[in-house]
C-alpha cells in the first residue's frame, strides 16, 4: 500500500479499522453490482415494438404485453382515448448497474466515519438507498447495518439515534415492499434466530455489567464505613487527649492553690485571697479552652479561637509561677508549623503539670531551641517525678507520644543525668 494511502486514515481523522472495513465494502459492492448489472456474459436485451409506446427492451423470459386497445367508452363522457404505459420500468443494463454501483459504493463509503461520525453516517448510507432506490447488493446491506449499530453506540445521544433509526425503519417499509436483498430461504432461520442470540447475549452481558456494578458499589460502601469508623475513633482519641492536657494541667493548678489556701487562710487571708484568684484564673482558662475543644465540633461557630501554641507560653508559667512552682523559661524565636506549634505547647504543659503534681515546690526549667536540625522542647525539675506507675507510664506521656508520631517526632520521659526528671520533646523542623 503506498504511504500517501496510509497515512489517508490518519488525515481524515478515522480509525484505521473502519477506512480498511470500508474500502472491502465498497470492493465488494463494485464487484458484485458489476456481476449483477447486466455485465459481462449476460445475454443481449430484446426489443418489443408496442402499440403507440415505441421500442421498450426486455429480456429473455419476460412475457409479452398484450395490445391495449386505443379507446375505452365512458359513461357520459363516450369514448375517451387512451395511451397504454408500459408497467415495467426500463432495464437498460448500463443503467441498472449504475444505480447498483453508487448505492453500495456510497454505503460502504460511510461505514469509514462510524464511529467519528456515527449519525451522519448512517444518514448518508441510508439516504442513497432511499433516493436511489436501486439494487442494494449484500454488501451495501451490511454496510447499513454497520452503520445502524454504530449510531446507537457512538452517538452522542442514544434516543436521537434510535428515533433516526425508527424514521429510516418507516421510510423503508413505505418505499419496499420486499426485502432488500432477497434473502434466501434457507438463510431465514438465521435471520430469526441469530437476532435473537444476540439480543439475549446482550441483555445478559448488560446484567452482568450491572451486577459486578452492584458488587462495587456495596464493596466501596463497605470500605467507606470501615474507613468512617477509623476515623471516629481516631477523633475520638484526639479529643481525649486534648480533654487530658486541658484538664489535668489547670486542675492540678487548682488542687494545689486550694490546698494552699486553706492552710494560710487563717494567718495569712492576704495569701489565700491570691491563691483563690489564681484558682479562678485557672477556671476561666480551663473553661476557654474547653469551649474552644467543644467548638471544633461546630465549625460554624464564628467566635473560635486559634488554638494555644508557643506563643502562650508566658501565661502558662505564670500560671504556674502563682501555684507556687518555681518556673523558668528560655526560649529561641523560631517559626514552626501550626500543628508543631500546638504539640510543643503540650508538651511544656504536660511537663508543667506533672512537675506541679508530683514534686510541688521544685525548681522547674522549661527550655525551647533549635540545634540546627531539630527542634528541641524541654522540661526539667531537680526532684525526680513521673506518671504514676513510673515515668512515661501515664495517659498524658502516652497520648504526647501519639502526637509527635504525627510530626515524625520523638518523646523521651525519664531520670535526668544529675538527678531530677527530664521529658525532652523533638521535632524534625528545618531551621
Amino acid at each position: 500500500m503506498p504511504t500517501d494511502l496510509r497515512r489517508l486514515p490518519d488525515r481524515l481523522g478515522v480509525p484505521r479499522t473502519d477506512f480498511a472495513l470500508a474500502a472491502v465494502l465498497v470492493l465488494a459492492g463494485i464487484v458484485w453490482a458489476i456481476a449483477s448489472g447486466g455485465g459481462g456474459d449476460a445475454p443481449a436485451p430484446v426489443h418489443l415494438d408496442f402499440p403507440d409506446l415505441g421500442v421498450r427492451p426486455t429480456r429473455p423470459g419476460i412475457p409479452d404485453i398484450p395490445d391495449l386497445p386505443s379507446v375505452v367508452d365512458v359513461p357520459g363522457l363516450g369514448q375517451v382515448p387512451v395511451r397504454p404505459v408500459d408497467p415495467r420500468p426500463p432495464l437498460d443494463g448500463g443503467d441498472e448497474a449504475g444505480g447498483m454501483l453508487a448505492v453500495n459504493v456510497i454505503a460502504g463509503a460511510a461505514v469509514a466515519a462510524r464511529r467519528r461520525w456515527p449519525l451522519s453516517a448512517f444518514a448518508v448510507a441510508a439516504g442513497a438507498v432511499f433516493l436511489i432506490q436501486d439494487g442494494l447488493l449484500w454488501p451495501g446491506f451490511v454496510a447499513v447495518l454497520i452503520c445502524a449499530y454504530s449510531a446507537v453506540a457512538y452517538g452522542r445521544s442514544v434516543r436521537v439515534a434510535g428515533a433516526l433509526l425508527v424514521v429510516g425503519a418507516i421510510i423503508a417499509a413505505s418505499l419496499f415492499a420486499n426485502s432488500i436483498p432477497q434473502i434466501p430461504g434457507w438463510l431465514s432461520p438465521f435471520a430469526v434466530l441469530l437476532p435473537a442470540g444476540l439480543f439475549a447475549a446482550a441483555l445478559r452481558s448488560a446484567r452482568g455489567r450491572a451486577d459486578a456494578a452492584a458488587r462495587r458499589a456495596a464493596a466501596l460502601e463497605q470500605e467507606q464505613a470501615a474507613s468512617a469508623r477509623a476515623a471516629i475513633a481516631e477523633e475520638r482519641a484526639r479529643i481525649a487527649r486534648e480533654l487530658h492536657d486541658v484538664v489535668s494541667h489547670h486542675v492540678s493548678v487548682m488542687v494545689v492553690q486550694a490546698g494552699a489556701a486553706g492552710k494560710v487562710i487563717e494567718k495569712r487571708p492576704d495569701l489565700a485571697a491570691n491563691a483563690l484568684s489564681a484558682i479562678e484564673d485557672s477556671g476561666r482558662a480551663a473553661m476557654a479552652e474547653l469551649r474552644h475543644l467543644l467548638g471544633l465540633l461546630a465549625p460554624a461557630d464564628d467566635r473560635l479561637h486559634p488554638q494555644p501554641g508557643l506563643r502562650e507560653l508566658d501565661t502558662l508559667v505564670d500560671a504556674v509561677r502563682a501555684a507556687g512552682q518555681p518556673v523558668t523559661l528560655r526560649r529561641d524565636g523560631v517559626d514552626v508549623p501550626d500543628g508543631v506549634d500546638l504539640t510543643a505547647y503540650r508538651v511544656v504543659q504536660e511537663g508543667l503539670t506533672n512537675a506541679l503534681r508530683h514534686a510541688p515546690g521544685a525548681f522547674t526549667a522549661v527550655e525551647i531551641r533549635h540545634d540546627g536540625r531539630d527542634l528541641l522542647v524541654e522540661v526539667s525539675n531537680e526532684v525526680p517525678t513521673g506518671e504514676p506507675g513510673g515515668p512515661g507510664a501515664g495517659r498524658g506521656l502516652l497520648g504526647l507520644r501519639e502526637r509527635l508520631k504525627l510530626h515524625d517526632g520523638t518523646l523521651h520521659a525519664g531520670a535526668a543525668p544529675g538527678g531530677g526528671f527530664r521529658l525532652t520533646a523533638r521535632f524534625p523542623v528545618a531551621s
